[in-house]
């Protein structure tokens, strides 16, 4: 409760600090867009590629074009009217159309890896009834969809990608397979609960048991305030097992074109990019005619406390249509005490169909 009062706090501080502007917040889930759900079958995708530098310290940058957080997708989706409910369903690969390959710069193709041009990315049915969701497959986790402000999120500058918030399948890169989802909306509260079902440790990125569960409202106690919860918990028979991330997120339209952001995330089960312990973000989202800039800032407490770190990035989205936009921008991260530093800079450009 301490850290919502202070996600408010934070709100309420930048709606009296600003005037002017227009647009608003991107609460959408990084799947690709899609057609509006109906009788049928559904197809729909998303093309990306970049150009990005990364370097580390004082050492030489490398330079790639690439897609190599496969922000590429394409899927099908449908919805089946069964009189009283519906039958829903998607299924959707993810692929980097610079290489071929939907795996990360470490996989070596050379050495009998996993190194398939398509990978599902999410794939699932079920039943959408007035009370609302339940289904089986894979998903994104609440703690993903819910709070997920970065729109740069697949790409080389990405936040979760220089630790300005977690990463991997229990923090805000989670897709969670073999798991049970169930979600209801009410009024404007939304609630998600998904639960891993999988005993075969081989096949599935999450185990039995393992859960994860989200609580957002939306335009109750001010209109275009949204503020929320989520957890993702390890329950399997590993070293992470009664552990959890939580996050705590809110943001807030100030005026047409201006929103703001905050997530506070406890992470007790360490990412690629960032180890256990507290990671604060904040920051806007700007429109400014076919331009959304996008600054953000965050702060990482480790743990460790030679870890310790710090977060600063911007990017500039320009949209050249409705389905086609070109992004370029900057992100930083910083090791107190060590010198060190990850830059990272890139352009890219997205077509949706």
């Amino acid at each position: 409760m301490k850290k919502l009062y202070t996600a408010v706090m934070f709100m309420t501080a930048s709606s009296l600090a600003v005037a002017g502007g227009y647009g608003g917040m991107d609460h959408s889930s990084h799947s690709a867009s899609a057609g509006k759900s109906g009788s049928g079958v559904h197809f729909y995708g998303r093309l990306y590629v970049g150009y990005d530098q990364r370097s580390t310290g004082a050492g030489n940058s490398v330079d790639s074009i690439r897609d190599n957080g496969q922000k590429s997708r394409l899927g099908i989706k449908f919805k089946e009217n069964l009189g009283s409910m519906s039958l829903v369903g998607v299924a959707e690969w993810k692929f980097d159309i610079a290489d071929g390959t939907a795996t990360s710069d470490a996989t070596d193709c050379s050495n009998a890896q996993d190194c398939r041009t398509f990978n599902l990315h999410v794939g699932n049915l079920g039943f959408q009834t007035a009370l609302g969701y339940i289904g089986m497959g894979s998903y994104e986790s609440p703690y993903k969809t819910m709070g997920k402000y970065d729109t740069n999120m697949d790409t080389a500058i990405a936040l979760n990608q220089h630790g300005a918030t977690s990463d991997g399948a229990f923090g805000q890169d989670g897709t969670w397979d073999s798991s049970l989802s169930i979600a209801t909306k009410l009024g404007p509260m939304e609630i998600a609960y998904l639960r891993g079902m999988s005993e075969q440790t081989n096949n599935a990125n999450v185990q039995k048991s393992d859960y994860a569960v989200g609580l957002r409202i939306a335009d109750m106690m001010l209109p275009g305030l949204e503020l929320g919860f989520a957890r993702n918990h390890d329950k399997s028979a590993d070293s992470n097992r009664g552990l959890s991330n939580d996050k705590v997120f809110a943001s807030y339209k100030v005026m047409p074109g201006l929103g703001v952001f905050y997530t506070d995330e406890e992470v007790d089960i360490a990412g690629t990019n960032n180890g256990a312990g507290d990671i604060t973000t904040m920051g806007l989202h700007y429109t400014m005619g076919h331009n959304m800039i996008q600054l953000a800032i965050a702060e990482g407490n480790m743990d460790t406390a030679t870890s310790d770190y710090d977060v600063f990035s911007i990017s500039n989205q320009m949209n050249l249509s409705k389905s086609t936009d070109v992004t370029i921008g900057y992100t930083r991260k910083g090791i107190e005490g060590a010198g060190t530093a990850v830059r990272s800079y890139g352009l890219g450009i997205t077509h949706k169909f």
